[in-house]
């Protein structure tokens, strides 16, 4: 019995390790109050680890008293994390929906530089034909303008994510 409570205890303080170095990963892209709340898991996890080191460390000592603190070191352990899980799901959701965000305002910004881009046609496609029939440096001018503005507004979408990113 011991072992198997050794093995859960390992198991149970790995588990929240990979999480705090997932979302560590993560956490230069969190939005503000993601990183708030990831502050003060941080500190419950802490907290919880050292409970569950205790446990383990308990368990493994002789004796009626010290086996029952290594339960109910678990048990508190457990107990915060109950005490933590909606806040957790909470977290995981707003890391989702910060991620999701960021997807759909690259999306819009895409949609948004094609709309540009067939807007400009529109207005200036008809012109830019005349224009080729009538002078090719007009056109060439008019190329030159239309990239200029192409490069301008991919400019500012970079721009854009990198400031998102900062």
């Amino acid at each position: 019995m011991e072992k198997e409570y050794k093995e859960a205890v390992e198991k149970s303080t790995k588990a929240m390790k990979e999480l705090e170095s997932k979302v560590e990963e993560l956490a230069e892209e969190l939005s503000e109050s993601a990183s708030e709340l990831w502050a003060d898991f941080k500190i419950k996890f802490s907290d919880m680890s050292s409970k569950l080191e205790g446990a383990s460390e308990n368990i493994s000592k002789a004796g009626d008293e010290t086996s029952l603190q290594a339960h109910l070191g678990a048990m508190e352990a457990r107990e915060k994390m109950e005490g933590m899980k909606d806040s957790m799901q909470e977290f995981a959701d707003k890391v989702s929906q910060d991620a999701q965000t960021g997807l759909d305002t690259a999306t819009l910004q895409a949609h948004l530089a094609k709309m540009d881009a067939e807007d400009f046609w529109e207005k200036k496609g008809k012109g830019i034909s005349e224009d080729f029939n009538s002078s090719k440096e007009s056109v060439e001018k008019l190329a030159v303008e239309a990239m200029d503005e192409i490069t301008d507004f991919f400019g500012k979408l970079v721009n854009s994510f990198d400031s998102k990113k900062s």
